[in-house]
């Protein structure tokens, strides 16, 4: 008695638990869509550096064919395919990043946008041996930079403001003493038409 009661029990409270194939591929399908647009969503960052006005780095990987017409654009020489997408190497010349963008007008993609503003996403990081840091009679850094995001402060301590850092590099090549590293940061994607 008490099996017929089990299934019983069970026959009742599995036919008020039934899902519709329908539901069932909905639910599947959503929770996958959801997965999607979060992950679109999450900044990615390579480390490298992006050409100007790239897209948000996940946009930009999808959206770039790795074509190289901004590598053939750029007067500087330099952006360079590297895994598969556009990069920006800065040695020995700095990214004209507020007049030239001939990246941006050849790029049939997308992935470069001239509503997005010029933006390598390479920071400076000042090294230790910096003779600015003993005293003052060094700052070619200061001096190159036109947006003036680095700085030495009363003791001799550089100081980098990343809201005005655009990753030029000019800083960098005027280092003659090779104290100045870029490194890949997060680059700044305010559309120019929000400023």
């Amino acid at each position: 008695m008490s099996e017929q009661k089990d299934q019983d029990y069970y026959r009742a409270w599995m036919s008020h638990r039934t899902v519709s194939r329908r539901g069932l591929f909905r639910g599947l399908l959503g929770a996958g869509k959801q997965a999607q647009l979060q992950v679109a969503q999450e900044t990615v960052q390579r480390a490298v550096g992006r050409p100007p006005q790239a897209v948000a780095e996940s946009l930009f990987l999808a959206l770039c064919t790795a074509c190289g017409e901004c590598v053939d654009a750029c007067p500087y020489g330099l952006i360079e395919i590297k895994d598969g997408a556009a990069a920006v190497q800065i040695d020995f010349s700095s990214c004209d990043t507020a007049k030239c963008n001939y990246c941006t007008a050849v790029c049939k993609t997308g992935a470069l946008s001239p509503l997005i503003p010029s933006d390598t996403a390479l920071r400076p990081v000042v090294a230790k041996g910096c003779i600015g840091r003993g005293n003052d009679d060094c700052r070619l850094c200061v001096h190159a930079c036109p947006s003036q995001a680095i700085k030495f402060d009363e003791v001799d301590q550089p100081s980098f403001d990343e809201a005005r850092c655009d990753g030029c590099g000019q800083c960098k090549t005027a280092c003659y003493h090779g104290h100045i590293l870029l490194v890949a940061g997060s680059p700044k994607l305010a559309s120019l038409s929000e400023k």
